[in-house]
């Protein structure tokens, strides 16, 4: 797994989240698509949900489900 230097940007991970069918994804699942660590993940989707660009909901003590809401912006792809 890929630590330390980051290899996928914040917009990467929101836009991966905005495009799949799934409504709502866990830690482990978007970690494991993007190859990184759970731990490292966590933290890139804390600082996502605290910038108000993704939602986060922790039903309990040890899990968290993260999702984009219709309303946030997605980011902006400049060609």
């Amino acid at each position: 797994m890929v630590q330390g230097k980051r290899t996928v940007t914040d917009d990467e991970i929101v836009e991966w989240m905005h495009e799949s069918p799934d409504p709502a994804f866990t830690t482990s699942e978007i970690a494991e698509v993007f190859d990184m660590t759970v731990e490292g993940m966590r933290n890139r989707l804390n600082d996502l949900a605290e910038e108000g660009r993704i939602n986060v909901k922790k039903p309990g003590a040890r899990t968290a489900i993260w999702w984009v809401g219709s309303g946030q912006s997605l980011p902006v792809c400049s060609t």
